[in-house]
């Protein structure tokens, strides 16, 4: 897509970013999502947060942790990644993809990973279009106060 450009989050887009990030876990109040967001953003400097925008307007965001597992070695985890319903199939989805697989390329990361909802299937052909394969199952055990928000 010609005109896009995919670029750091500012502050100042951070409350649109979680808006479109609700589009993605439509039964966890924006509140929560904004307030999560900035945890993540305060509490782990390692993790990366972009922005794909389209003529100066948000239409996609993705974050992504660089960190080291025993099976892989260093590895770069793409982390909600989320486009604009009315922006889907215009390739914005692949271009943040590629971003963090540059992003990988230069920290030296061995492979990157995602999770992606069992429902998702949309999401499940750009995965598998851009070269990720399902090696194994996210197995999920709540022990806190879980609402069930996201699935």
């Amino acid at each position: 897509m010609d005109g896009l450009v995919i670029q750091p989050l500012s502050e100042s887009s951070r409350t649109e970013a979680a808006e479109l990030l609700g589009t993605l876990n439509p039964e966890i109040p924006a509140q929560v999502i904004s307030e999560r967001l900035a945890t993540i953003t305060a509490r782990h400097p390692h993790y990366q947060i972009v922005g794909a925008f389209v003529e100066g307007r948000l239409a996609g965001v993705a974050g992504a942790w660089i960190a080291t597992k025993v099976w892989c070695g260093l590895y770069l985890e793409i982390d909600n990644l989320v486009v604009a319903p009315s922006q889907r199939g215009h390739g914005i989805g692949s271009r943040l993809i590629i971003h963090f697989e540059e992003v990988a390329r230069q920290a030296g990361c061995n492979v990157m990973v995602l999770d992606s909802y069992t429902s998702n299937h949309p999401s499940h052909r750009l995965y598998h279009r851009l070269g990720f394969e399902i090696w194994g199952f996210h197995f999920i055990k709540p022990v806190g106060d879980w609402s069930g928000g996201g699935i």
